[in-house]
């Protein structure tokens, strides 16, 4: 049986990526694979999701291992039942396994966590890049979730970059920011979410159609 076609979305906070994905999968009827794998981490782990939704595609620091490790233990004279403590390798192993099981049953779109790199060779892929100009991923931040500011939005956005950039590189070697990892990369302050959409169903219908495309970082 030939591999199914999966199309990875990575993206920056504010540039429309997970909306687009969303669009995508409903027109294709494809499954659309974000916040289960979360959920399914965390039952795994044994840990509810809201344990774990500070670290989705995110490295703990120093100080926030550190942090969690103390908080394992409890007041003075007073027994608090040991909570579990789950290093960033068993998290990202854990919805690493879960993202390619998943992929594998049918045709899908992947939303982050570095799935342009995870599921090479496991399946025939589309890997997306959406990104958009600071101005237009302030006022989305703003807009979305409520900010006030538009310092605070880019603080935010500042902070998501870092985040997901130590992520890409910690767990797959790679630049996310570099081109080369992706078949298109499409910036929505000039194209707009429903052109994203055609364009990106378009070339997933391609591959379905005539094949696999071409890895786009091979090394030498």
């Amino acid at each position: 049986m030939p591999p199914p076609v999966v199309i990875t979305i990575a993206r920056e906070l504010g540039s429309g990526g997970s909306y687009i994905g969303k669009q995508v999968a409903r027109r294709l009827g494809y499954a659309y694979i974000d916040r289960q794998i979360l959920q399914q981490a965390a039952g795994e782990l044994g840990l509810e999701e809201t344990e774990l939704e500070d670290r989705d595609e995110r490295v703990q620091s120093f100080w926030d291992k550190l942090i969690s490790v103390f908080a394992l233990g409890g007041v003075d004279g007073i027994y608090t039942p040991p909570q579990r403590w789950v290093s960033d390798e068993q998290l990202v192993e854990t919805e690493q396994r879960l993202i390619c099981e998943l992929a594998v049953k049918r045709p899908c779109v992947v939303l982050g966590r570095g799935g342009f790199h995870l599921l090479r060779g496991r399946a025939k892929l589309l890997n997306v890049f959406v990104h958009a100009p600071l101005s237009f991923r302030i006022q989305r931040v703003m807009n979305i979730y409520r900010v006030d500011s538009k310092r605070e939005a880019a603080e935010m956005i500042d902070r998501s970059d870092q985040e997901r950039t130590r992520y890409i590189k910690s767990f797959t070697g790679f630049d996310q920011f570099d081109a080369r990892n992706y078949h298109i990369t499409i910036n929505t302050g000039l194209v707009d979410f429903s052109t994203a959409e055609e364009m990106v169903a378009s070339l997933a219908a391609g591959l379905r159609e005539e094949g696999d495309w071409p890895w786009v970082n091979d090394p030498a």
